[in-house]
């Protein structure tokens, strides 16, 4: 549980849907979500206020002044939800759940293949088999 925490592709992966809604909303930042995490992880008080200034501010300023619109559109791309299920399926690994690698690519590709079949093999494969384990392991821990 504590190594998920220490792990920094969770943090990237938030980060990283923060950055497609801006992206797709056609507000430009010039800064990766590796690079923001490791100047948070840097604590660093001068980095991250440049950080935040500089790639923050214009984005933010457009939006007040309503020199550009919010749209939610991008919430239709696989992409934004494959980003969604990394970030829960992550988030979940903390508690100890481990779920496959691929399972957020997989179970978003089925959904949108929009055939009953291929979505439910997903959901075992990806979802189901690893909860299972994950309660039959802490059944036997308490045996």
């Amino acid at each position: 549980m504590k190594d998920s925490l220490k792990s920094q592709n969770f943090f990237v992966s938030l980060v990283t849907l923060v950055l497609l809604a801006f992206e797709a909303n056609n507000l430009t930042l010039n800064v990766s979500a590796d690079q923001i995490v490791d100047t948070f992880l840097s604590r660093d008080a001068g980095a991250i206020l440049s950080l935040v200034v500089l790639n923050f501010a214009n984005p933010i300023l457009k939006l007040i002044s309503k020199a550009s619109e919010w749209s939610w559109d991008f919430t239709k791309s696989a992409n934004f939800w494959t980003q969604v299920a990394t970030v829960v399926l992550a988030g979940i690994a903390i508690f100890g759940l481990e779920f496959p690698a691929d399972a957020a690519p997989e179970l978003v590709e089925a959904y949108y293949t929009k055939q009953f079949s291929i979505i439910s093999v997903a959901i075992v494969i990806n979802l189901v088999n690893p909860i299972y384990h994950f309660l039959k392991k802490k059944e036997n821990a308490a045996e």
